[in-house]
């Protein structure tokens, strides 16, 4: 069995032996690179190559084939029926099966049938409307009666090129508005007037009788609302030149869309940005992974500071710690409890310092952390609504074939904060034997999701749902298997997020593919694949594999992505997965994807990176700190107010997010604390190093310095965290009038 260069004539327990250093030297990732030298030694024969496959659920090449030559033949002989017959046929049977639309990108083979039937010749047409119509129009007046985007999605996904699909794709954008999904709503309509000379890749409408001036108002509207400003005034002015007296309904009036749409979109200007909230509810700020925290913090000493430790260290980690700031709480993942915080003082904000502890549940077991692992632990949270939900326990997610040791893989915790820790599944959820969760949950008002692994010589990563209130599982999609450079023979320590935006979930794999999928169902709505890095040294790994922290950053309609297994990041068009972009290997450094600018995707590494996101430059760097070869970096920046608070060992340099311009750099040597992961929670500067959490605060406003030691994993556990089942609430769905004509 081939698992690349790594095995080639070595057996597998005198190799683990002897690579025990080198997995070392990759558990340390980015927060020790000095450590490199004293390892390098060690091994005379550590490189991995790995197979180029990446393994999809796609249809059958030789099937699909035949079916399309045959619908070829019969349109050709003007047998539209029997084209029809088996185009209806190959939809019914596609069973979530993907279809290779170009080199690189997949879709689901329903989509490419709906884009067959239609472009077909408008008798065929015809008749597979008479055979459609019936049903699609039921769906339609049902879903526009009683409000409900499942009966009109019926239409778009079963028969779109019905008599009734414009309308449902019309309906289905404005509800999509009204709840705030804007890319949604662009995709929706859209597709009621595809461009003429875009490529023939995705199932749009093909001849709709709605007024298209009323369409492309929308569009224009939807670009002010995401503040896609630039965009807005290109889609204004192609509206202008073909359509300046198109009159219709816009905010419940009737209006030239011009004149009206000129003027909202210069009232735009001066709308607060949507980013800046105060809360950071989960790795990067939200589910979109591209927040910008509400103000930049002056700092001018340490208001407390708490000592921190997980399972894997006692004593030092790598920065693995990304806290959470709700509302006056500063809460810290541990693996084995969750500390919560008052975010002025740094003392317990509750009786008991823990949300949540693993030894109180009997899910701690014996420390899981084997020497031959590739990867760092890392520990991270999703906060919504009350609600806290956590990976905890060990942090393998892939373990070596030929092992026999059983362990207890890490499981998810859901905790109520409104009731100061109440549990709300009992037990906590635990994967079956092979599987583990990935990473901390996303989460909606009804459901969470996670990625998941299932541990092979090829890794298969899954995405998953589970319901919020009970834990039950509500559907589990397979995305792709690829080899990794552990290559079945080490343990493996992984941390994928999921984005969430609207109701689609987008996930980085780093198998060679970056997926999106319905929130609804789990079915898979396109996939990317991306050129892997398949060679390499794992005493000296590449700089791009220490992204192990690195969800996909949506921005827009947008969504980029920077790969462990690629040097270069990618931007692709979040509804369709299409490539915009790419940059060259010059970024193989950036570790982290900060948030973006209407100008810039600002991004940091061992430098920190200004990259255009429009123009003929979009893709390239535009602006970069420092010059020369220095490796500043030293964990995770933050965007805060106008500035780019970007951390090294010793200082935390201040930037303009819009022109890159240094500010000014805070000493933190005086001090007396270094860098890390930064947050800007409730007035104050944090910063997560692998041993504390440290808060830093204008003149004047210190509060105690608490040095105590918080980490209660060998304390008794008190009452108040009994098992008990806490009802979450499901918000009714809120659909608001519709803002243009019927």
């Amino acid at each position: 069995m081939k698992t690349g260069g790594l095995l080639h004539g070595v057996s597998r327990t005198p190799r683990l032996l002897l690579l025990l250093g080198v997995a070392g030297v990759w558990l340390l990732g980015g927060a020790e690179r000095d450590a490199r030298a004293q390892f390098g030694g060690l091994v005379s024969e550590d490189e991995f190559e790995l197979s180029e496959i990446v393994q999809l659920d796609q249809a059958d090449d030789t099937v699909l084939a035949q079916d399309m030559q045959r619908v070829k033949v019969y349109l050709a002989d003007r047998q539209w029926g029997e084209a029809v017959e088996t185009l209806r046929k190959m939809i019914e049977n596609s069973h979530g099966k993907l279809f290779r639309i170009s080199d690189r990108r997949y879709i689901r083979l329903r989509d490419y049938c709906h884009l067959q039937l239609a472009s077909m010749p408008g008798e065929a047409l015809h008749l597979y409307r008479s055979q459609v119509d019936s049903a699609a129009r039921q769906w339609y007046e049902q879903g526009i009666e009683q409000r409900d985007s499942r009966l009109l999605s019926n239409v778009a996904e079963q028969a779109l090129a019905s008599s009734w699909g414009d309308d449902a794709l019309l309906a289905l954008g404005e509800m999509a508005l009204e709840s705030g999904d804007y890319t949604a709503a662009r995709w929706h309509w859209e597709r009621i007037i595809p461009h003429s000379d875009a490529p023939a890749t995705w199932p749009g409408y093909p001849d709709t009788d709605l007024d298209v001036p009323s369409v492309l108002a929308r569009l224009v509207l939807v670009s002010i609302l995401e503040g896609s400003t630039s965009r807005a005034r290109e889609e204004l002015a192609a509206l202008a030149q073909d359509y300046p007296d198109a009159r219709g309904r816009l905010g419940g009036r009737e209006v030239n869309y011009v004149e009206a749409l000129g003027a909202l979109l210069a009232e735009s200007t001066a709308w607060p940005d949507e980013k800046c909230s105060s809360d950071w509810l989960t790795f990067a700020g939200c589910p979109a992974r591209n927040k910008i925290a509400p103000e930049m913090i002056e700092v001018a000493e340490v208001a407390w500071r708490v000592p921190l430790r997980t399972l894997e260290n006692r004593f030092a980690v790598p920065l693995s710690f990304h806290p959470l700031s709700v509302g006056p709480l500063v809460l810290v993942n541990l693996q084995r409890e969750i500390l919560v915080l008052d975010a002025a003082t740094g003392k317990a904000a509750w009786n008991e310092t823990a949300a949540y502890r693993a030894a109180f549940e009997g899910m701690a077991g014996a420390p899981f952390h084997p020497p031959n692992v590739l990867g760092i632990p890392q520990c991270t949270m999703t906060a919504y609504r009350g609600k806290l939900y956590a990976r905890m326990g060990t942090a393998v997610t892939s373990r070596p074939q030929e092992e026999e040791q059983d362990f207890r893989p890490g499981y998810l915790v859901g905790v109520d904060l409104a009731t100061q820790g109440g549990v709300i599944w009992w037990p906590p959820l635990t994967p079956e034997p092979g599987w583990a969760f990935e990473g901390s949950p996303v989460a909606d008002q009804s459901n969470i999701y996670v990625a998941m692994r299932r541990s092979d010589v090829r890794p298969q990563a899954h995405v998953a749902c589970f319901d919020a209130r009970t834990g039950r599982r509500r559907w589990r999609t397979f995305v792709c298997s690829a080899e990794t450079p552990a290559g079945g023979i080490f343990y493996e320590n992984t941390h994928n997020l999921l984005t969430l935006e609207g109701e689609t979930l987008y996930c980085n794999t780093n198998l060679g593919a970056v997926a999106a999928l319905s929130a609804a169902d789990g079915q898979l709505k396109w996939i990317n694949l991306y050129p892997r890095e398949t060679r390499g040294r794992l005493s000296e790994p590449a700089p791009h594999w220490r992204r192990d922290l690195n969800p996909c950053l949506y921005d827009r309609g947008t969504l980029m992505v920077a790969p462990a297994d690629s040097p270069e990041i990618f931007a692709l068009d979040a509804v369709t997965g299409g490539e915009l972009w790419r940059t060259g290997s010059e970024v193989e450094d950036v570790l982290h994807l900060l948030g973006t600018t209407e100008e810039h995707l600002i991004a940091a590494g061992d430098k920190l990176y200004w990259i255009a996101l429009g123009g003929a430059d979009r893709g390239r760097v535009a602006y970069y700190w420092p010059d020369g070869n220095e490796k500043l970096g030293y964990g995770r920046g933050v965007l805060a107010g106008d500035c780019v608070l970007w951390p090294t060992r010793e200082k935390i340099y201040v930037f303009d997010q819009k022109t890159a311009r240094l500010k000014r750099a805070i000493d933190l040597v005086p001090l007396g604390v270094t860098g890390g992961n930064l947050l800007v929670a409730d007035g104050r500067l944090l910063i997560a190093t692998g041993t504390e959490l440290i808060a830093l605060s204008r003149h004047g406003s210190r509060g105690d310095v608490n040095s105590q030691e918080l980490s209660l994993l060998d304390r008794p556990k008190s009452s108040h965290l009994a098992p008990q089942d806490v009802a979450s609430s499901r918000g009714a769905r809120r659909l608001l009038s519709r803002t243009e004509t019927d």
